[in-house]
């Protein structure tokens, strides 16, 4: 999987960050429909597989005709290891069953951080992203953000690189996100849109293909 050298880091960077540049608009996105989901997991494609967040978290929690959560689906963590066969995302099913009922019952604050880091990271294992070491929070240069109302929910997600190679006066992060399939991929975003409370930062090592295929079409990319 691929990262970025420094000087495709830097030509990235701004000293300025705002809402977002877009990226070169005579490019045909390969992607137009893919939501932000899909893009910050997976590099652009969309569509709501086994490996999505979509159906993760329609899989590890119960709610009513009401729409209000009534607890954790109990056959999660085997739904986990019986689709997907892989141990680091058994870890993370674990987890969340783990500390589900101490942030349902108790309202426990460090569960329900628990809950929502191990759902984000269980999304990016199965996308296929390599976690940084200690369990995705040694900082490197690219990470994933989930962004989210209440602790077990998601509203949107965001690539974050860390790109003020050789310009310590930089902002240290720019975030490159789509809203909903509705917006071009944007770069040198400030912050991660919608002011949601709860935002989810896990490190990982490298990029997916798709994410250099559309930096590779922003604004500052060297030649």
């Amino acid at each position: 999987m691929p990262v970025l050298t420094n000087a495709q880091l830097q030509g990235l960077a701004a000293e300025e960050l705002d809402a977002g540049t877009e990226i070169d608009p005579d490019w045909p996105d390969p992607y137009p429909e893919s939501p932000c989901w899909g893009f910050a997991l997976f590099g652009g494609p969309g569509g709501l597989a086994a490996n999505t967040p979509p159906t993760i978290f329609e899989q590890a929690i119960t709610f009513n005709d009401a729409g209000i959560m009534t607890g954790m689906n109990p056959d999660f963590v085997a739904w986990v290891h019986d689709t997907f066969d892989n141990a680091a995302a058994d870890a993370q099913a674990q987890a969340f069953a783990d500390n589900f009922q101490e942030a349902f019952i108790d309202l426990d604050d460090g569960a329900q951080e628990a809950c929502t880091g191990a759902l984000a990271r269980l999304s990016m294992v199965l996308a296929g992203l390599t976690l940084s070491d200690e369990n995705g929070t040694a900082p490197t240069r690219y990470a994933i953000v989930m962004a989210s109302d209440h602790w077990y929910t998601w509203e949107h997600w965001a690539l974050s690189i860390a790109n003020n190679v050789g310009q310590p006066d930089y902002p240290q992060v720019q975030y490159v996100q789509r809203d909903a399939g509705i917006n071009p991929v944007n770069t040198r975003c400030g912050l991660v849109w919608g002011n949601h409370p709860i935002l989810t930062t896990v490190y990982v090592t490298e990029l997916q293909d798709g994410h250099i295929e559309y930096l590779r079409h922003a604004a500052g990319w060297p030649d």
